[in-house]
């Protein structure tokens, strides 16, 4: 009895706080992150909540906001569509967690998570989620009681954050089309989306490999567990893939059979798409090899209406014969260039789809204290960043990343090995710059990264670079 006793009152002294600390940030202070693109989730949650016919339930990440056209997916099958996609670094579980307690008799879910290691498992990301439910703290009884201790220990941090925008004055505010105005009542990205934005037609920090190795052990089992709870409530559970980009694959042809043929044995419910018809041409894609663009996700939409009704007995074809790939015009990213930029002397060059990458530095360049990346050279705009082009500057201190840079993408470890690096300004806005989450990774450990204060709430809540907020610090007055 008295062990009894003491669990119970160690549970309340560990509640207590969190009781405390959530009172503050959920009630006291007002929503900071409603309008970032994570602040979407309490319209996706009170859509999914609120349609009672029996409906269409999306889930995976991002993907399906830039993948699918809700609203013509509809008019194809003949049923309302919840698209629940949003952002992968919320993790499959917390999405699966999330619209579980929602599924209704006759409703169809698709899970379709991005093709790589962290979206194949039970990664859960406590940070993101508080971000997530800001708008409508109410959404938290659906959370999920497993998942109570990851919300507990990030929930400090959070309300920290939290705090500290609203004394400022500055919430987190998003630039670009990853902000909660970009979404249309359906749950989509509805900002149009011409062309292939990347250098090169590829992100190359993010290359998907299709093999066995990225599903975590306990990934399976945990959606079979999700689709048996659906099915007892008279619901069909679906397996479908997300788009990727074909010029970002690094799988054999042997590789990707094994990873089709083992989820498909192993999953208790149908996968219901061919994964080669996923694998779309770059010329689909907009900023990142899983994001469509408004052609690419027109093209999605009808395959992904296809496997539906072809699953469900319907054996009408969808035409996709008129959604060819857009061709971007061949001076698309030379439209900012003037005259000669001073600082390309300072660099090497490669070139790629569209403009030249930062290779590595001349003779001259590797002497120097400070450098600010070029806007163009010898007429052609300089567009992403190589890894590890710093290394060789044994006396570099200080790298400038000016508001008007062209420079679209910064590989992984472009910053790695540049031993007396002590700061880099960046004062371009987040949209501009896609990065991967290793950017950082191999740089001097004293090394801060500094942006205006009046952009700190824009990379706080921006789809690349929320998950980098420990390295970035305000730009003092």
């Amino acid at each position: 009895m008295k062990k009894i006793i003491y669990a119970v009152l160690c549970a309340l002294l560990v509640i207590s706080p969190f009781a405390v600390t959530f009172y503050r940030a959920a009630v006291e202070i007002p929503p900071q992150y409603d309008g970032t693109f994570l602040g979407e989730f309490a319209e996706k949650h009170e859509r999914l909540k609120s349609t009672d016919d029996p409906k269409i339930i999306l889930i995976g990440g991002s993907n399906l906001a830039f993948g699918v056209d809700s609203e013509k997916l509809a008019e194809y099958v003949g049923m309302p569509v919840v698209n629940y996609g949003l952002y992968a670094s919320l993790g499959t579980k917390a999405l699966l967690d999330m619209s579980e307690p929602h599924i209704k008799e006759g409703d169809i879910v698709v899970i379709c998570p991005e093709t790589n290691a962290q979206t194949y498992s039970l990664y859960y990301n406590g940070e993101s989620m508080w971000q997530a439910l800001d708008g409508d703290m109410s959404m938290i009884y659906d959370a999920g009681i497993d998942n109570f201790p990851k919300l507990v220990s990030t929930l400090p941090d959070f309300a920290g954050a939290k705090n500290s925008f609203y004394k400022s004055g500055n919430k987190p505010k998003a630039s670009g089309i990853y902000s909660k105005d970009s979404f249309n009542e359906y749950g989509d990205i509805s900002v149009e989306r011409k062309y292939n934005e990347m250098p090169g037609n590829y992100d190359s920090t993010t290359l998907i490999n299709i093999s066995t190795e990225i599903i975590e052990d306990g990934f399976v089992d945990y959606l079979n567990d999700y689709a048996a709870k659906a099915e007892r409530r008279g619901a069909q559970v679906f397996f479908s893939f997300s788009p990727m980009n074909a010029s970002a694959v690094v799988s054999t042809k042997e590789q990707k059979r094994e990873f089709y043929m083992t989820l498909g044995e192993s999953l208790d419910f149908p996968i219901i798409s061919d994964i080669d018809k996923y694998i779309l041409s770059p010329a689909y894609f907009y900023d990142t090899n899983f994001h469509l663009n408004t052609r690419g996700a027109q093209l999605r939409t009808a395959l992904l209406a296809d496997d539906i009704l072809r699953e469900t007995g319907v054996t009408e074809y969808v035409e996709t014969v008129k959604l060819s790939a857009p061709k971007r015009p061949d001076n698309y990213f030379k439209d900012k260039i003037a005259e000669e930029d001073k600082n390309s002397m300072y660099f090497t060059y490669s070139k790629v789809e569209g403009g030249l990458s930062i290779s590595g530095l001349t003779a001259i360049g590797k002497q120097q204290n400070e450098l600010t990346l070029p806007v163009s050279s010898d007429g052609q705009p300089v567009i992403s960043v190589g890894a590890e082009v710093f290394a060789q500057a044994k006396n570099l201190k200080k790298i400038v990343i000016p508001e008007n840079t062209s420079v679209r993408n910064i590989s992984n470890r472009a910053f790695a090995g540049a031993q007396k690096l002590a700061g880099i300004e960046i004062y371009a806005l987040p949209d501009k710059l896609t990065v991967g989450s290793l950017v950082f990774d191999g740089m001097n450990s004293s090394c801060n990264v500094y942006v205006p204060a009046e952009n700190y709430g824009v990379f706080a809540s921006d789809y690349f670079w929320s998950g980098l907020m420990k390295y970035i610090k305000q730009i003092e007055q």
